[in-house]
């Protein structure tokens, strides 16, 4: 042989020898777990295909693995579970990710035959039924099903810190759509006449639940003996207690509970005296007598019989329900592994849960349909979730925990370019679009879609995250006393930076609320339109508030001294937080050294706040300090404008388009004042999202011919802030 070619021979297998060759895997509806795993011969399983990668690793198998799965709905019935030996690296990931040419489903669901349903017949049922959903409503026996969720609920639930969310039962889908649980009213809340009883919650002799009178003549129908619960906001607006009635007097509209709530009933803010304010807003759940319109249901927790009246042909339909109450994916220890393209739904609980590990994404995927969160990230590091849709949901749409509070180390976790919206149906407060939770570091939020939702679009503790570019609309829809962006109770949780965002379209939400004396903060750049208050500073210390632009909103700008009378001074919570971490040593010492004063210095008044260079325009109240002048004092309230939307000088307000035009006031009476790129904000066109919803749909909201403002053309105005 030629030497000469001997040794290109030689040479390249030596060099194929060292390249990292590339494994495909297939899984498809039709296919067959005894086959290869080829794209003619794919596996039916999402664990065979994970299996065989496993063996493809271990083997020696140097190149990075792509489990392709084939269009088509994949029933599921325990968790996917993914270990450090699924791992990929950096440079040899792991992805499973969805074929071409239709939706790849993961679903959860329990199918019910059409068959399994029955005609009502019992003369006590059928009596109990609104007119109009008599021969309408068929039955289904839970029992022979063998379903776990099914009740009864509690005499109390909290629908709003979530121990027993939706009462710990199962939803109901027709035709892929979650069906409403029977409700009194369909849209919306009623609220209590007056107050009798608040209930004592102790637990002495003395216990005893809370009797209020209702307005309406409909309670009157209602057999509490039969079980019924009323679902409301009994005392304040973040929290919503779910209480079993114990007895409905018919003639007087007298409703007395089986359990008290701690608190009581009875609006917290009612005048000295009083029990009520005749504002609490209630709603009756899970009533056979308020099946009233197609698509409503409810359980009979004595027979365990549930009544369903069919939105459309039963026959031709595809009912299920979500009775899987683990997660559907779960990756542990896991590094370096991607999800792509994916449909997870039908389930009761998550969809999917990262623990540890280092480097998992989710990408382009769609949680819908789930009784729980969609993506659950716990410790690890550099996890993310990018450029995936959220809707549907009984919880958050992402949760987002990591780092060390100690040595403020980050995780590197971020949730980007993310469509969330109608989420929290079943926790209706504290679940928001995505949650930065306890002692995290260094997470990133960006350029996501956060919209239609009942309580907060981001809930955030810990330290130096980032939250940038994002879109908040239409939240705080069926709560109070929350912010798009909320955080509260510690004057640790420094670093974190607020720059970029645009919230607006929610009238009962502050923007930026940094309540109850959370301190640290950097609100920069925003932009809020139609909200309660903007950027919100309660009581707490070190937070700057720049170069926002608030418009047309209730309460601009705003300072309280409120850790005075609420002697802040000595909070268990807010001096726990302090002394949990050493202040006076690195890394704190260096990286906040202003909280060092917090040892020694006044606790209870707002210190080292600044509030300047904001423009506010067409607000009902645009600077709002609440306080004795001799405690804001404390804090820095200057250059902060007050304008008319002709001054402000918008590009396309009706469109809200609120960029600036170069001779807009603001530029002139503020030089400090730096441009707001308004056209980055919200989500991004790249290569998992391909399309962008609807602009109209994040743009126009109450968008119109003519000056989107209220008219107030008698305005104060002023360059500056008032001195306090």
């Amino acid at each position: 042989m030629n030497p000469n070619l001997t040794r290109i021979i030689v040479g390249a297998l030596a060099l194929i020898s060292t390249v990292a060759i590339a494994a495909d895997f297939y899984v498809a509806p039709d296919g067959n777990d005894a086959n290869p795993g080829t794209q003619a011969k794919p596996f039916a399983t999402l664990e065979r295909a994970r299996d065989e990668v496993r063996t493809s690793k271990s083997s020696g198998a140097a190149g990075g693995v792509t489990v392709w799965i084939q269009p088509g709905t994949y029933s599921r019935s325990r968790t996917l579970e993914l270990t450090g030996a699924d791992s990929g690296t950096v440079q040899s990931p792991v992805t499973y990710r969805a074929g071409a040419g239709g939706e790849v489903r993961l679903h959860a669901g329990r199918m019910i035959k059409p068959t399994d349903f029955t005609p009502v017949t019992k003369a006590g049922v059928l009596s109990r039924l609104d007119a109009a959903a008599r021969g309408k409503v068929v039955q289904l026996d839970l029992a022979a099903l063998g379903l776990k969720n099914i009740g009864p609920f509690p005499a109390v639930f909290n629908n709003g810190a979530g121990f027993t969310p939706g009462g710990g039962i199962f939803e109901l889908y027709f035709n892929d759509r979650r069906m409403p649980l029977s409700r009194w009213p369909n849209e919306g809340f009623v609220t209590m006449g007056k107050v009798l009883d608040r209930g004592d919650w102790s637990k002495g002799p003395g216990r005893h639940a809370g009797k209020f009178i209702a307005r309406e003549d409909r309670v009157a129908r209602w057999h509490a003996d039969s079980g019924v619960w009323l679902e409301g906001y009994w005392r304040v607006p973040w929290e919503p207690h779910t209480i079993q009635v114990k007895s409905i007097v018919p003639a007087t509209h007298e409703i007395t509970f089986a359990e008290p709530i701690n608190g009581g009933i009875g609006s917290k803010y009612a005048k000295a005296g009083e029990l009520g304010d005749g504002k609490e807003a209630w709603c009756a759940v899970n009533l056979l007598e308020e099946i009233d319109q197609p698509g409503e249901w409810c359980v009979d927790f004595t027979t365990r019989t549930l009544y369903f009246w069919p939105p459309g042909d039963l026959t031709r339909a595809v009912v299920s329900v979500s009775d899987f109450d683990q997660p559907m994916v779960a990756l542990r220890g896991v590094q370096h592994v991607t999800l792509r393209g994916l449909v997870l739904e039908g389930g009761l609980g998550n969809g999917v849960e990262i623990t540890g590990g280092n480097g998992v994404l989710i990408a382009g995927c769609t949680f819908r349909n789930l009784g729980g969160s969609g993506v659950l990230i716990k410790d690890g590091v550099n996890h993310g979730v990018r450029s995936s849709d959220f809707y549907e949901l009984g919880r958050s749409g992402i949760i987002l925990n990591g780092g060390d509070r100690k040595t403020l180390a980050p995780a590197n976790h971020f949730a980007e370019n993310n469509n969330l919206y109608h989420l929290g149906i079943r926790q209706k407060t504290y679940a928001a679009a995505i949650h930065v939770g306890t002692d995290s570091v260094g997470c990133r939020v960006a350029h996501n879609f956060m919209h239609d939702l009942p309580h907060a679009a981001v809930l955030y503790t810990g330290n130096d995250h980032l939250f940038e570019f994002n879109e908040v609309a239409r939240v705080a829809l069926t709560s109070g006393d929350v912010g798009a962006f909320y955080t509260c109770l510690d004057w640790t949780s420094f670093g974190n930076v607020l720059r970029y965002n645009f919230v607006h379209d929610s009238p009962r939400a502050n923007a930026f609320y940094l309540d109850d004396g959370d301190s640290g903060d950097t609100v920069f750049g925003n932009v809020v339109f139609r909200c309660s208050y903007g950027p919100f500073i309660s009581g707490g210390h070190d937070n700057l508030v720049q170069n926002n632009l608030v418009i047309d909103t209730a309460r601009g700008l705003h300072i309280d001294t409120r850790g005075v009378s609420r002697g802040y001074a000595t909070n268990k919570n807010l001096v726990g937080r302090l002394m949990s971490v050493n202040v006076q040593q690195p890394p704190w010492s260096t990286r906040y050294p202003a909280l060092a004063k917090l040892l020694t210095g006044r606790r209870d008044v707002p210190t080292g706040n600044v509030i300047e260079n904001n423009a506010t325009v067409a607000c009902k109240q645009p600077l709002h300090f609440d306080g004795k002048p001799e405690h804001l004092a404390f804090s820095t309230l200057r250059n902060n404008l007050i304008l008319t939307e002709a001054e402000a000088g918008f590009v396309d307000a009706a469109r809200l388009d609120f960029r600036l035009r170069p001779d807009s006031a603001v530029f002139k009476q503020l030089p400090a004042f730096k441009p707001i790129p308004f056209e980055q904000i919200g989500l991004q066109r790249d290569a998992d999202r391909t399309v962008l919803p609807d602009a109209g749909r994040s743009r126009a909201a109450g968008a119109g011919s003519g000056s989107v403002f209220d008219s107030n053309t008698d305005m104060q105005r002023s360059n500056q802030s008032p001195k306090p």
